[in-house]
């Protein structure tokens, strides 16, 4: 990373309140201040159409497909997820790349006395800079994914060409609310009135009413993803990455993707819903370009760790950030179809999760288990883990640091699952990726 860049996201998040450090506190709920950030930067979002991407479960995913077809499809196109793994840039990327060091260090000098002045959390700084950066590198397209919920997130300021929700679960409802209909409603924040959304194919019966209801309210015209259009198949090796083949029911085509979830059947109709609707207003997006942007998602967006498989020397790792109970459900459901039986478990959880929820739905564990937690402050600690682990049947050590996690499983297992919470991931693919060399 460059050291200016560096110094900058030191700045950030020591000066600001984030999310991902802070929980609740990093939250504003009220989009009083992203418009005022946004009249500062003279409103950068309204010089391309975007792509407004919420939901509980796969949204990330969906998102990076949509932006990887789009690229494919020869459209340059912004693309805005969270959280981050390595720096905060990766939250802004053009076409894959992230913005240069010298427009970051550019841009935070020129506003730095307008983000302290405003008050900003960390994600409404962040957000702001990623659509100034799309603007100046006349992007054709962007695609913005929701941090939290919707009604009160950052991005919702924008007037999209199209909104699109994922699987509606239960997370963070300390904040969102109790139920799945009090979800559904702030998620729904994001639906504007005419502009069209694409909905995700199952749904619970409560947030589909709740979303059936906002729509007819706001006259916004809804289209349903079919169920049962993508079925997973086969699996294939190469370069050191596991593949999944999943076959569209009408075409018979097979797609390819290192995304290897079962659920990603769901994303990829959503996905393929939403090109459908844009081709049908003009847009020039091939079927090859789909099959194209479906495979090369990680090299084309930098996404990682939706039940991704790396292998690093004589050993599997299957990163999936299921950091929720209906994540772990169908990770559980994943793993009954892997190519190869998962044998040690590295795992770590924020603090607040619900982590004996998630634990239940993955449904235990039969080898060695290795609590860890990620290096930021609303990790849960390893010791605690391990205690409420313990009464659920998993049994192993804690291990103070991820680095230390993963040295004792390669020692001890020849396929490992990593999962918990993305910090957690982000941290074993640092540790990965920059300290084990590739086979």
């Amino acid at each position: 990373m460059d050291p200016r860049v560096a110094a900058w996201e030191e700045w950030l998040l020591s000066r600001l309140v984030a999310y991902e450090q802070s929980g609740r506190k990093g939250l504003h709920p009220t989009l009083s201040y992203m418009q005022a950030w946004d009249e500062a930067l003279e409103h950068p979002h309204r010089r391309y159409p975007i792509l407004h991407i919420a939901g509980t479960n796969g949204k990330g995913s969906t998102a990076s497909f949509l932006a990887a077809v789009l690229q494919a499809a020869g459209y340059r196109v912004g693309l805005h997820t969270s959280p981050h793994l390595h720096t905060f840039t990766e939250r802004m990327r053009v076409n894959g790349q992230l913005p240069p060091a010298d427009w970051v260090d550019e841009f935070l000098q020129k506003y730095r006395p307008t983000i302290e002045a405003l008050n900003l959390s960390f994600f409404e700084a962040t957000v702001g800079m990623s659509f100034a950066w799309f603007a100046e590198a006349a992007v054709d397209v962007a695609v913005i994914e929701v941090g939290l919920g919707g009604r009160w997130d950052a991005t919702n300021i924008l007037s999209p060409h199209l909104c699109v929700i994922t699987a509606i679960g239960e997370d963070h409802k300390e904040i969102l609310g109790p139920t799945i209909a009090d979800i559904a409603r702030e998620k729904a924040g994001i639906l504007k009135a005419g502009r069209p959304a694409v909905i995700a194919p199952v749904q619970p019966p409560a947030a589909r009413a709740v979303l059936e209801a906002v729509a007819t309210e706001q006259e916004v015209p809804l289209l349903w993803a079919p169920e049962g259009a993508f079925i997973p198949t086969g699996w294939e090796e190469r370069d050191h990455r596991l593949y999944r083949s999943f076959r569209h029911q009408l075409s018979g085509r097979l797609y390819e993707t290192p995304l290897t979830g079962d659920y990603q059947a769901q994303n990829l109709s959503t996905v393929y819903t939403a090109i459908q609707h844009l081709r049908g207003m003009g847009w020039q997006i091939s079927e090859e370009a789909f099959a194209v942007g479906v495979r090369e998602v990680v090299e084309r967006t930098g996404l990682r760790g939706r039940a991704e498989w790396l292998r690093r020397n004589g050993t599997w790792y299957l990163l999936d950030i299921a950091h929720n109970p209906p994540a772990f459900t169908a990770l559980r459901e994943l793993l009954q179809r892997v190519p190869f039986p998962l044998q040690g478990l590295v795992i770590g959880f924020s603090r607040e999760k619900e982590v004996e929820a998630a634990l239940r739905a993955l449904g235990g564990w039969q080898g060695p288990v290795f609590f860890t937690q990620a290096q930021t402050k609303r990790a849960l600690p390893a010791a605690a883990l391990q205690t409420i682990g313990r009464k659920l049947g998993y049994i192993g050590e804690v291990y103070a640091s991820i680095t230390e996690a993963l040295a004792a499983a390669q020692a001890q297992c020849r396929t490992v699952l990593i999962t918990g919470s993305a910090f957690l991931v982000a941290d074993a693919y640092h540790a990965l990726l920059s300290t084990t060399p590739q086979e």
